[in-house]
């Protein structure tokens, strides 16, 4: 079982395009003999005090103000010819908000229901916001959602979106993935070894799941130790949050 982290914005357009290449690519590599366990995670881009986000703002909006008018349009063209290519539909506008009670969701429903249930909610949540053009920080609408999945009954999903729950490892999953170098999402860490940044082509990620799904080569004999060697291993930072 290869395991496949993926710190994201359920409001981040390339994360919504990213997503679904990479299941698109996980399902084209169904007949290899490797399968995946896929964890979303949160991350963080919007300043926690940033009041022209608590206004939530369109999209078109929010682009402008951060981009520039010139520049917004061209992101979002580019935005909705990838998503086309993808798939995917886009609305014509879309509600920025902060994504904090939907990634306390998706982070209980990886625990309660592992990669099907949280990629199920994911789903739902990213089509919500790009298709829809809803905001996905209604409390409402979360509650619908929560209930929709089965992760818990809407009597439950308030209490839980009420409370602080999950909230404590949404935030140590937030600070692990900045402490491992982790800048701009979509972002892909595989098996703790390799990492992709951005949207890939479908292309790259079967490649890569080609790789993962070879036997592993046979060990080298190791060569002769003489009494004045002293190398130590050197091991690579785990990602994972406890």
């Amino acid at each position: 079982m290869s395991t496949l982290i993926t710190p994201s914005r359920q409001i981040c357009t390339f994360c919504y395009i990213g997503n679904k290449v990479l299941y698109d690519a996980i399902e084209a590599c169904r007949d290899l003999p490797v399968r995946f366990d896929v964890e979303f995670r949160p991350f963080a881009l919007i300043c926690a005090t940033s009041p022209h986000v608590d206004k939530k703002p369109s999209r078109r909006e929010y682009l402008a103000h951060k981009f520039g008018q010139h520049h917004s349009e061209a992101k979002l063209k580019v935005a909705y010819e990838m998503a086309q290519k993808a798939g995917l539909e886009m609305a014509e506008d879309g509600i920025i908000c902060r994504p904090n009670l939907a990634h306390r969701l998706a982070v209980k429903a990886y625990q309660v229901g592992g990669q099907d249930m949280q990629r199920e909610f994911n789903d739902l949540i990213f089509r919500a916001a790009f298709a829809e053009g809803r905001d996905i920080s209604d409390f409402n609408f979360l509650v619908e959602t929560t209930a929709q999945i089965g992760l818990m009954n809407k009597e439950k999903a308030s209490e839980f979106l009420r409370s602080t729950e999950c909230q404590d490892c949404v935030d140590k999953m937030i600070d692990a993935a900045k402490a491992n170098q982790v800048n701009g999402v979509p972002f892909i860490i595989i098996d703790g070894k390799w990492a992709l940044n951005g949207v890939q082509p479908k292309e790259c990620y079967i490649q890569i799941f080609r790789k993962l799904a070879l036997p592993p080569p046979e060990p080298l004999a190791p060569p002769p130790r003489s009494c004045n060697d002293r190398r130590a291993s050197i091991g690579s930072p785990a990602l994972s949050v406890q």
